[in-house]
């Protein structure tokens, strides 16, 4: 028998489809804060879609970036009428990149939000985002309660020393159902194994829209990266978000992402 597809929520039955794509350890609920920009008049249908080993979606063997890709083309020959806007965040938005130069007739526009590249590649050992995924690791798939997350120490703080109580309680829910392995890749130095992000970006030809969140902030795309991805893309837009907006920017800062966000789409009627 056929394994089952990705888990998605649809909503709208008309207009231009825009594909939200989730990043590591969160949920098609993740985007929240920029649908209602999207609801009602704006003229499109809105997909939101579980990565395999998130939420209601099948697991994998392996969760290395492009391990993804396959069923991600599945959902979009089966589920969207027509090449799609794909709205990536994190592993989310290297995923809407691999898509649109892989599969260019699945992609009529590509936005990424913050996508991390060698941050969370060659460039991770040693630092404080490692020791972050070394902590979160074993609470992954235990359905560990919120108060409990909160306390979980990375270096000299808490989680919830470092993140606001409400967005702790939703952390927690999403890794509740996210399979345990999905960090292996990462801290094992192969997550992005078959992922070349200057050659991605350099066959990247549809009109992309790229948000790069504050790196002293907590954003994980580099001024290097963005500048290579600026470089290499045939129509890319980067934008650079306000001081102090971290790598969640749709949560941190969605009035500004939400700008952004509607200036591109309609810059594609």
């Amino acid at each position: 028998m056929p394994s089952p597809g990705l888990a998605y929520w649809h909503h709208g039955n008309e207009g231009k489809p825009v594909v939200f794509l989730h990043g590591l350890m969160r949920n098609r609920d993740c985007f929240a804060p920029l649908f209602p920009a999207l609801d009602g008049g704006a003229r499109r249908r809105v997909y939101s879609v579980d990565q395999a080993g998130h939420g209601e979606s099948p697991r994998l063997g392996s969760y290395r970036v492009m391990d993804h890709l396959p069923g991600l083309v599945e959902f979009l020959r089966s589920h969207v009428d027509g090449p799609a806007v794909l709205y990536g965040h994190s592993m989310g938005a290297m995923l809407a990149a691999a898509l649109g130069a892989a599969h260019p007739e699945l992609a009529r526009a590509v936005i990424m939000e913050d996508p991390p590249f060698h941050t969370m590649g060659r460039r991770l050992a040693g630092t404080p985002l490692e020791s972050y995924f070394q902590a979160i690791q074993p609470c992954v798939g235990t359905g560990m309660p919120w108060r409990e997350l909160a306390a979980v120490r990375i270096g000299e703080q808490t989680l919830g020393q470092m993140r606001e109580a409400s967005q702790v309680r939703f952390m927690a829910r999403c890794i509740a159902h996210v399979d345990p392995r999905v960090l292996e890749p990462v801290l094992g130095g192969a997550w992005l194994d078959g992922y070349e992000p200057e050659e991605i970006c350099g066959a990247l030809q549809c009109p992309a829209l790229l948000l790069q969140s504050d790196p002293a902030a907590g954003g994980m795309l580099t001024d290097e990266d963005a500048a290579m991805a600026e470089r290499r893309a045939g129509d890319l837009t980067l934008a650079r978000l306000p001081a102090g907006t971290g790598h969640q920017a749709h949560w941190h800062d969605a009035a500004a992402v939400t700008r952004h966000l509607l200036a591109f789409l309609e810059s594609l009627e």
